[in-house]
């Protein structure tokens, strides 16, 4: 009787106590005390990974908050509960490189570059440089997702080890060089990109 509620039904058991299949389980069910007990274990990580890609805070909470999402949708997907570190993992790199890739976008003239030239341009040719870049950019987006999500990589961390850009994108390391000379080729045949050689 004292497992029982006075319902009659069986107590549900605490999330602290479940193994972790059935705290995934419970947690995509809809179960607030299972997905906090996760999302204690998870998060930090998940801002840490975000962290890794130079975000600012409202970026970072942006990819964790969705990455939380889209658990939440997907997590029936996840068969094997030692996977659900690797899934959260994947799923906040590729929401951070969207990330990326919406800022170049939506701020095609923003140049890290440009704060570190003491030279003062004249209205021309920082209409020019504006143009040059938003091309590049443009070409960057139509490249294959692989080689994409390398070159926004590094062209936010340009000093960044092979090692960590691996361990970044999650990708061995002997395929990114491979990688980025297929995205600079490609580059390098598109028309708009030849122009600017011009």
């Amino acid at each position: 009787m004292s497992t029982l509620q006075s319902t009659g039904s069986p107590r549900p058991e605490p999330a602290a106590d479940l193994d972790p299949a059935a705290l995934v389980r419970r947690a995509v069910n809809g179960d607030p005390a299972a997905l906090t007990r996760i999302m204690q274990r998870h998060d930090g990580a998940l801002r840490t990974i975000a962290r890794f890609y130079r975000l600012g805070p409202w970026d970072i909470d942006d990819v964790v908050q969705t990455t939380w999402l889209l658990f939440m949708e997907h997590g029936h997907s996840i068969r094997e509960p030692a996977a659900l570190k690797g899934w959260l993992a994947t799923t906040a790199r590729r929401q951070s490189l969207r990330t990326l890739q919406r800022r170049v976008r939506e701020q095609p003239t923003d140049d890290p570059a440009l704060a570190e030239d003491a030279r003062v341009l004249e209205p021309c040719e920082e209409l020019i440089a504006a143009q040059r870049r938003a091309t590049l950019h443009r070409a960057v987006a139509r490249l294959p997702a692989s080689g994409r999500r390398l070159m926004l990589l590094m062209i936010a961390r340009p000093d960044l080890p092979y090692e960590q850009v691996g361990a970044a994108l999650g990708i061995p390391i002997g395929s990114i060089g491979p990688t980025r000379q297929r995205a600079i080729s490609r580059l390098g045949q598109m028309r708009e990109i030849r122009a600017l050689g011009g």
